[in-house]
């Protein structure tokens, strides 16, 4: 889906791959969603302000997308964002 968004939205050539160098990996068998969605929100992000093709075009994503504590406090992020949907419906 990212590479079909990528050359329908940003007219890419995707023979060409994304490199996220330096940013960190999950640590323990849990946090995989989390990295991905944190990355992708990150990549929305840049696209609105126009910089996602500047990033590309350079060669990768910027590291400090990806630090584990930036990591760990979007797993917080999410987790509260989603206890306060569930709250809200009862």
């Amino acid at each position: 889906m990212l590479n079909t968004w990528l050359e329908r939205g940003l007219k890419l050539d995707m023979k060409t791959t994304i490199v996220a160098t330096g940013i960190t990996q999950q640590a323990n068998n849990f946090d995989y969603g989390v990295h991905v969605l944190y990355i992708i929100t990150k990549m929305i992000e840049a696209e609105k302000n126009g910089k996602l093709l500047e990033y590309l075009e350079k060669g990768g994503l910027p590291v400090e997308w990806g630090t584990a504590d930036i990591v760990a406090n979007y797993r917080q992020e999410v987790r509260d964002l989603f206890i306060s949907l569930v709250e809200s419906d009862t």
